[in-house]
């Protein structure tokens, strides 16, 4: 996983590389340590993802500077399957760049799902507990959504219009 941080730590911006840089520091200092629930531990991934997919959504052009800055713009909102026909959907935007972008936004919002939704949400009816090694497979699935998404920029640079 050390390499995967590493690549990633190349392609976030310094705001994202600083929370996944905390995430590596926790684990190190961490060791072994046998915790009630582990999803402190995704946090910070978490945040770190949510700031790549809005640096990603402007950099491919799927949302403007405004957007990207406002308050109000949630990456959950936009990115869910369920709301793809609506009109700010990014999911449906992504799946309309080419015939891998519905691929790529599925994998985005599973990752967002279960990496920050299922884990840091609190639901009565099913407290989400995470051991150690589902905490690392969380993050790790977001830092793989990280570097296809950024493949996938690379393989489709916005056009200018």
């Amino acid at each position: 996983m050390n390499d995967l941080f590493n690549q990633v730590e190349k392609v976030v911006a310094p705001e994202e590389r600083n929370l996944v840089a905390d995430v590596v520091t926790i684990m190190e200092r961490l060791g072994e340590d046998h915790i009630n629930d582990y999803s402190f531990l995704v946090a910070p991934m978490a945040k770190a993802y949510e700031g790549y997919l809005k640096d990603f959504f402007l950099r491919i052009g799927l949302i403007d500077k405004v957007t990207y800055t406002n308050d109000r713009f949630r990456v959950g909102k936009t990115l869910n399957p369920s709301l793809r026909y609506k009109r700010f959907s990014i999911y449906q935007k992504l799946a309309e760049i080419d015939d891998s972008g519905e691929e790529l936004a599925e994998l985005l919002w599973d990752a967002w799902k279960k990496g920050r939704n299922e884990t840091l949400h609190f639901f009565p009816h099913n407290l989400k507990k995470l051991n150690h090694d589902e905490a690392l497979q969380l993050i790790n699935q977001m830092l793989e959504a990280i570097m296809k998404a950024n493949q996938f920029l690379i393989d489709n640079p916005p056009r200018l219009t």
